[in-house]
């Protein structure tokens, strides 16, 4: 496992805030990655989101959101292999791209980041939701991919707060 908090990447590709890929390392990764699906790697996305992200920066200070943000880049980096991409994309969305994982795979590295997001919710009152998708042959483009993952996303956050839901 790397600590992706004391990432070597240079700055411009490196969120300030979580130590983590940002959004321009994640584009720049995402579609050459993409392309290994097509040759028959299997690849599984995970999108992870803190839900009501916007009313809890609100209501806390800006010290408190540092701190949650600074834990969850430790905490998120820590949990996936050197082969796979973790990446904040969004102010409150993180991306795992995971390499050469299944669905069942990704399940089970769903499971292990809902475990390890819990003292995180316990000490900030964040809730998270995610959507995992599988790659398949019929995602001809990477948006198709990305697009399956964040409908799932959208489908867990209609349940209600720290919901997960699976595509493929």
């Amino acid at each position: 496992m790397t600590d992706m908090t004391e990432s070597k990447g240079h700055p411009a590709l490196t969120d300030g805030k979580t130590g983590l890929p940002n959004k321009l390392h994640w584009d720049t990764v995402f579609g050459v990655i993409f392309a290994a699906g097509s040759r028959g790697i299997p690849l599984t996305l995970i999108l992870l989101e803190m839900d009501d992200y916007g009313t809890w920066v609100l209501e806390h200070g800006s010290d408190e959101v540092d701190e949650v943000l600074m834990a969850l880049g430790r905490s998120l980096g820590a949990t996936t292999r050197q082969s796979d991409l973790v990446a904040r994309i969004q102010e409150e969305r993180f991306a795992f791209l995971l390499l050469d994982c299944n669905l069942a795979g990704g399940r089970l590295v769903a499971d292990r980041l809902d475990v390890l997001l819990d003292p995180i919710r316990e000490a900030s009152a964040l809730s998270f939701s995610m959507g995992v998708a599988a790659y398949n042959r019929d995602m001809s483009r990477w948006e198709d991919f990305l697009g399956a993952a964040e409908s799932v996303l959208i489908e867990a956050q209609a349940r209600g707060e720290n919901q997960m839901e699976f595509f493929g």
